[in-house]
């Protein structure tokens, strides 16, 4: 069975939270592979629908839209005119784990997807298939996680099993197995406390342990590092039900500290991913065996920030706002109010800037309203870029 277009057009459904033309532009997309080009392992992923619905999460006008869409289209893959996959409906919802990281299989993925969708429902389907694809969380640098929040705000069925997909095809499993811990601690260790157990112990973890590549390649071989997991989930820490919201706050300002010390895709991505995952806990978590599965994808974002944290050299010192710097410029943080930074963001046709200022909007509306996210995105602006050169406003401070 081929890609079918005209059923796609036909069983869409629009949100009534966005505008036509937001619609319009996430059915188009929907006929398009998630990465650019249809390179499925090593490719990029395929910004457009996540920033167009960044944009429209910022309060952007459909003009602002149009204008970011004449840039952000280029080399996506269309899946029925440039590329040959087809549905021989192989794949049920009783083996497709059988078939987790075959690139070809995109289609059948998405057809089975949807099928468990209206079977289940959204947040029962998607919470399970989160758990069985969990150990491969950080593939792609987080952006099947983020596509899959961005398709669950919008709502469509499709939309959200075609986010399950690209989970599907970048599955690779980077932590060999769930890391074993200590359940019977008290958790009174806090995130931060455990970063300076880790920069007194860094020393063992990689006289054991021998890295190669790049940033993101360092951190997906850190995932399954025993060592580092064990440091990660020790020293009283772990994150249950009970302590989760506290936990996401703590997690949350870890992933903006380590971003404000060294600006860079990985610890930009750190805090995008941080805000999917904590959005996606917000909107399905609704019972405690869904809320189970969240804690478990906690647990594992945290090791691979962890390793994130180790790999940026385990700094002592994080940014913290410095007051001082802060009243100097008073005036600028009068006036960049959450209203003035989106409209600022609106005009600058970047994906990641634009989606980090939303990732930093939402976290200070919906997790903590911590003065480092409006002071990240605020340092972004100044300079136009998602990877600031100068950290302005800040002091380092001892990890607390």
């Amino acid at each position: 069975m081929n890609f079918n277009t005209q059923k796609n057009i036909s069983s869409f459904v629009p949100s009534p939270d966005v505008s036509s033309l937001v619609n319009e532009q996430m059915l188009h997309d929907s006929f398009y592979h998630p990465n650019l080009g249809g390179v499925t392992r090593g490719g990029m992923s395929n910004h457009f629908p996540m920033t167009v619905m960044a944009l429209s999460g910022l309060g952007a006008s459909d003009n602002e839209i149009e204008q970011f869409g004449l840039r952000g289209q280029r080399y996506r893959a269309h899946l029925e005119s440039d590329l040959t996959l087809v549905d021989t409906n192989e794949i049920t919802l009783d083996n497709w784990t059988n078939y987790l990281g075959q690139a070809n299989k995109l289609l059948e993925f998405s057809r089975v997807f949807e099928q468990g969708i209206l079977q289940k429902g959204v947040a029962t389907f998607v919470a399970e298939c989160l758990e069985k694809m969990m150990l491969s969380l950080p593939m792609g640098l987080f952006h099947p996680l983020i596509k899959l929040n961005f398709a669950i705000i919008h709502g469509d069925t499709k939309l959200i099993a075609n986010a399950l997909a690209y989970f599907a095809i970048r599955y690779y499993n980077l932590y060999k197995q769930y890391p074993q811990f200590d359940l019977t601690n008290d958790s009174a260790s806090s995130a931060l406390s455990v970063w300076q157990e880790v920069n007194q112990s860094v020393g063992a973890i990689e006289q054991n342990f021998q890295t190669f590549g790049g940033s993101l390649r360092v951190c997906e071989q850190f995932c399954s590092e025993e060592s580092l997991q064990q440091l990660s989930l020790s020293n009283q820490f772990s994150i249950n039900q009970d302590n989760l919201t506290a936990k996401i706050v703590e997690i949350s300002q870890a992933a903006i500290r380590l971003y404000l010390h060294h600006p860079a895709l990985t610890t930009l991505h750190a805090v995008t991913s941080c805000q999917a995952l904590a959005d996606l806990t917000n909107r399905l978590g609704e019972n405690k065996q869904q809320k189970e599965i969240f804690v478990k994808l906690w647990t594992l974002y945290w090791v691979w920030l962890t390793g994130l944290y180790v790999e940026k050299g385990s700094p002592e010192n994080l940014p913290m706002p410095d007051d001082q710097l802060i009243e100097d410029d008073a005036e600028l943080f009068r006036e960049s109010t959450w209203q003035v930074i989106a409209e600022q963001a609106r005009k600058i046709p970047e994906a990641h800037l634009i989606k980090m200022v939303y990732s930093c909007k939402w976290m200070f509306d919906n997790v903590e309203k911590n003065q480092l996210f409006k002071l990240a995105a605020i340092n972004i602006l100044v300079e136009k870029k998602a990877h600031p050169t100068y950290l302005r406003w800040t002091k380092l401070e001892k990890l607390v």
